[in-house]
């Protein structure tokens, strides 16, 4: 800014510099699902938008690195926060985290019978502690979670647990 002076006086100046910061964008508010024995993953990828980096994430657990492990971590809310340089402000967005049990078909096992026996359980041979309502699969159809030796061949009984998404099906075998 100039203001021209009057003779003998000279012409005073002075300058204003402007500076413009930019508003921090946290993105949008997301939500993902693990499965409890699954993998790290980067939170920020959860959100939605395009997320500036640099952010501080804060939750029921703290947080290292950006990333979620679900298996020393707790579910719930984790926030991303922006932080800005005033007069702008800073900018927040969250991740719901949901954690999903893993499908347990328990451990390998055996199991040895008479051919003029009972049936027998196939589910009591499996060692660990198998989830109900896995389905059996074998040499012969296993009707009622059963192995009848009048009526089925010896061999290889296969347990199949469903795993709820994104988590994998589990499975174990009992060798009779």
């Amino acid at each position: 800014y100039t203001v021209t002076g009057t003779a003998p006086c000279t012409n005073a100046t002075a300058t204003v510099t402007v500076t413009e910061t930019g508003s921090p964008d946290a993105g949008n508010d997301g939500a993902v699902t693990v499965c409890e024995n699954g993998a790290s993953i980067a939170l920020l990828s959860s959100l939605g938008g395009t997320p500036d980096a640099g952010g501080v994430w804060s939750g029921p657990s703290a947080v290292v690195g950006g990333n979620y492990d679900p298996s020393t971590m707790a579910p719930g809310v984790y926030t991303y926060t922006l932080t800005a340089t005033a007069p702008c402000v800073s900018d927040q967005a969250t991740v719901t985290v949901t954690v999903n049990a893993a499908a347990d078909a328990g451990t390998n096992g055996t199991l040895t019978v008479c051919e003029t026996g009972g049936a027998v359980a196939l589910l009591s041979s499996l060692g660990g502690t198998p989830d109900a309502g896995g389905a059996w699969s074998g040499p012969s159809a296993v009707v009622g979670g059963n192995y009848d030796p009048s009526t089925m061949a010896p061999g290889v009984y296969t347990y199949t647990v469903t795993g709820t998404a994104p988590c994998t099906n589990a499975t174990a075998t009992v060798t009779v």
